[in-house]
């Protein structure tokens, strides 16, 4: 004896059912030094920037900024506890920041105002400073 079942699928239904979800997970964190675009809006120097006169080549380095931009991108990182959507120089850079603003307010032109940056993960206070330190020996 055998026994007809009725199968009848209705595909379009089908296709139209949710598929699996990925398992929610807290903020992805990035394990290694990231390309981002940042605006000056989303930049700050860094708050324990052991330069505390003005950079004897200011004025080289802004002229050189005008003219190409940026020679080097710079490394932002974001300390925890800190706004959202701010980011602060980790390795110098304070004074291309102080540069960058200067320029965007005289001259109004984008690329002063959006920067190319590579974000890596917040080191911690020290190492923040180790980096500006080696910066400030390094470009002066």
């Amino acid at each position: 004896m055998s026994i007809k079942r009725n199968h009848s699928l209705d595909l379009g239904a089908a296709i139209m059912q949710p598929g699996r979800q990925a398992s929610k997970t807290g903020n992805v964190v990035a394990l290694g030094e990231t390309p981002m675009v940042l605006t000056l809006d989303q930049l700050r120097p860094n708050p324990d920037n052991p330069r505390t006169t003005r950079n004897p080549r200011y004025d080289d380095i802004k002229s050189s900024i005008f003219s190409r931009g940026l020679d080097t991108v710079p490394k932002v990182t974001r300390i925890p506890e800190s706004e959202p959507d701010i980011y602060i120089f980790s390795d110098g850079g304070n004074t291309r920041y102080q540069i960058l603003r200067e320029l965007w307010e005289e001259t109004g032109e984008q690329r002063f105002y959006r920067i190319h940056v590579l974000f890596k993960p917040w080191p911690g206070r020290l190492q923040c400073v180790i980096g500006h330190l080696a910066e400030n020996e390094v470009r002066g």
